[in-house]
């Protein structure tokens, strides 16, 4: 038992080193050996639980992306199964969820999209956003130009949580969700 909690405290030593050292350097230019010394743990320890660095971002990228995807399936269920007033409530709900969790990982956010931004992982959320947004579409009423309305509507909501990391998530998680909801939404305006 104490081997396996070893193991994980080790892990997410590196998950920590690795998104410290991507508040102030490119990931190209992070090394192993700075990881290992960020982390204070040994090469062979790191080479235990990853290939490469690249490795490591994929499984620390692809752990938010999970999250992700569940949330926006969550989403597209709600939009599918629910009526029109419990929809509007879930989809607030959900963008407090969202926001929160941001927040929480604001730090690894905070990294990949406004210090060093990490292109292919911003191409993989807008596409992820942008096919669960094309399937809630599917099961509400017509709308002119949808994939116009999509782009627009996803390009906002990246511009808001961008400007929101910059500025150091000042904003409550419930206030940002309440922006990104009206305005998704048409609503309160």
């Amino acid at each position: 038992m104490g081997d396996t909690m070893n193991r994980a405290k080790a892990r997410i030593k590196i998950f920590k080193a690795m998104v410290k050292l991507l508040e102030t350097e490119t990931f190209e230019s992070i090394t192993i050996k700075q990881l290992c010394a960020e982390s204070g743990v040994h090469r062979s320890t790191f080479y235990a639980h990853f290939e490469d660095k690249y490795q490591l971002f994929d499984t620390m990228t692809a752990f938010h992306m999970s999250k992700y995807k569940k949330l926006m399936d969550y989403l597209s269920q709600t939009v599918q199964n629910c009526e029109l007033d419990e929809v509007k409530y879930k989809v607030l709900k959900t963008f407090q969820l969202m926001f929160r969790y941001i927040k929480r990982y604001q730090a690894f956010f905070t990294a990949v999209i406004v210090t060093h931004p990490q292109v292919h992982l911003i191409q993989a959320y807008i596409k992820l956003t942008k096919d669960a947004y094309k399937k809630m579409l599917n099961d509400l009423p017509n709308l002119n130009d949808a994939d116009h309305f999509i782009q627009y509507t996803i390009g906002g909501q990246l511009s808001l949580i961008y400007a929101w990391l910059a500025d150091d998530c000042e904003e409550p998680t419930r206030r940002m969700a309440r922006i990104l909801y009206t305005n998704i939404l048409k609503t309160d305006r």
